[in-house]
């Protein structure tokens, strides 16, 4: 076989390519070879790796130029460790891709802090504007808002970070379908605007369809980007966990945002709270989550003096102090006037003319002995 203007990247395509190879599979084949001298024992059959030969008779007739030039031809890099662009956060990491797929800019990780804000894909409108207003707030920020593309808390947390425009920071998703495979389907237009302007990551080759077993396995790479974890919704035996339990392995933080001990979609947040970990209860308790981890000063969001406001908090610019007193006091979900008036101390006259402002204002939905969030 004649080297080409890059062997080892086209002998990685040919590897990652053959029919029943899997990422566990790949690195073991690339353990201590690399991947010409991989390439070159496998198709002679000598490799320990394939005793059985499996492998030597998948790569029969393949030409790795031809692989390589198919990830080309998709507009698709493939990435190396220690090479130029694979991500520097999985450098050592035991769990790191032995060759990964990238669309986009990978560079978008280097000298900024990166948080991986995931959840439920049958997330509440509570999940969902919590998440989408940490994306935001997170990018704004400077902070690389990493998830899986999902729908519900990903989608949110995503849409959300590209909301925040061209001066927040770009945000980063890991897949567990090939990078030719759009999944869910729903999500073609957020997946397009991720890679445009940020990168989308995968460890399955081309054509690599949907499978349930995959996730799990994506979500240790989600975890390992990360300078620190945020599960925003979560059942009790939900995807989300897989990312917490990879994240708890690496020492790397773990956050909750709290939820009704009435929706199972925070069955497995609030365990994660019972168990010790963060609360977040707005974009200022997981920066400095992020600050401790990286060992970093503390950093502000985007449009604040003295500190960042709760998640969401934006709406409540420019009130007075009793009238943002009052909405911070008031939560997503009903809120009774009971507890309204103990966390603000005012007089039920006062509390009454304010919560009429900001109902007026279309901040707060009134109900029968209740307020919540509009």
């Amino acid at each position: 076989m004649s080297a080409g203007p890059d062997e080892d990247l086209d002998c990685a395509a040919a590897l990652l390519d053959l029919a029943g190879m899997t990422p566990v599979r790949l690195a073991k084949l690339l353990d201590g070879f690399g991947p010409r001298l991989a390439w070159r024992s496998v198709t002679a059959g000598t490799h320990p790796a394939d005793r059985g030969r499996k492998f030597a008779r998948a790569a029969r007739g393949v030409r790795p130029a031809d692989a390589a030039r198919r990830y080309e031809s998709a507009g698709i890099r493939l990435l190396l460790p220690d090479r130029a662009g694979y991500p520097a956060a999985l450098a050592g990491d035991p769990g790191a891709p032995a060759v990964l797929c990238a669309d986009g800019d990978t560079s978008v990780l280097e000298a900024r802090p990166a948080v991986a804000v995931v959840g439920t894909r049958s997330a509440t409108p509570y999940g969902v504007k919590v998440a989408a207003g940490l994306g935001r707030e997170l990018a704004a920020a400077g902070v690389v808002v990493v998830s899986g593309l999902a729908l519900g808390i990903d989608a949110a947390a995503h849409a959300g970070a590209l909301a925040a425009g061209s001066t927040g920071a770009p945000p980063l998703a890991v897949v567990g379908t090939g990078l030719d495979v759009v999944y869910p389907q729903e999500n073609r237009l957020l997946w397009e605007r991720v890679a445009a302007v940020g990168a989308v990551l995968s460890e399955a080759p081309l054509g690599t369809a949907p499978r349930r077993r995959v996730f799990p396995a994506r979500n240790r790479i989600i975890a390992a980007l990360s300078d620190v974890v945020v599960v925003v919704e979560c059942h009790g035996r939900g995807g989300s966990l897989y990312t917490a339990e990879a994240a708890a392995r690496r020492s790397i933080p773990v956050c909750a945002v709290p939820g009704s001990v009435l929706s199972p979609a925070s069955r497995g947040t609030n365990g994660l709270l019972v168990d010790g970990c963060t609360p977040v209860r707005d974009v200022s308790d997981v920066l400095v989550a992020v600050a401790l981890a990286r060992g970093d000063a503390p950093v502000r969001a985007a449009g604040t003096a003295a500190g960042p406001p709760p998640v969401g908090g934006d709406a409540a610019l420019g009130l007075d102090r009793v009238g943002r007193l009052v909405w911070e006091a008031v939560e997503d979900t009903p809120t009774t006037v009971e507890t309204v008036l103990l966390r603000t101390n005012l007089s039920l006259a006062a509390l009454t003319e304010a919560v009429a402002d900001l109902v007026d204002l279309g901040l707060l939905v009134s109900g029968a002995g209740w307020w919540s969030r509009a």
